[in-house]
């Protein structure tokens, strides 16, 4: 069995994105207590989303994230926004960590065609060999 079978979270992950990014809806932003690494509670906002069984709790750059992905400083204007999680690195405690980090919804745009090459001048040799 896999650690998260044996220990599963009902935060998410960094790997629960698998490696590729997912535009979400903001369900609600709720202040909650959480336990931090050293034990003590303290009160974090934590997102949830639509149709997404685990939420989200924000550190400060993650707030901020929102913040700007959405145009909205405050909480309470963040449901039905959309935004982007992403998985990639970060450092803590001198370690490199797989994190969540957010953005505003990338738009998929069809990738422009290749310009064609221009056509030899008039009168000159082509010595390319086509094959």
């Amino acid at each position: 069995m896999m650690r998260d079978e044996v220990f599963p979270s009902k935060y998410l992950k960094a790997a629960d994105l698998k490696g590729k990014p997912r535009i979400v809806k903001i369900e609600s932003a709720r202040y909650e207590p959480l336990k931090g690494l050293d034990g003590k509670e303290n009160q974090k906002i934590v997102l949830c989303f639509e149709n997404v069984p685990k939420s989200l709790p924000l550190n400060v750059t993650n707030f901020d994230a929102v913040c700007d992905a959405t145009g909205f400083p405050d909480t309470e204007d963040w449901p039905g926004q959309q935004i982007e999680l992403y998985p990639t690195k970060t450092t803590m405690g001198g370690k490199t960590v797989d994190c969540i980090r957010i953005r505003p919804p990338s738009r998929s745009r069809p990738a422009a065609a290749p310009p064609s090459p221009p056509p030899p001048p008039v009168g000159e040799m082509n010595d390319e060999i086509p094959w």
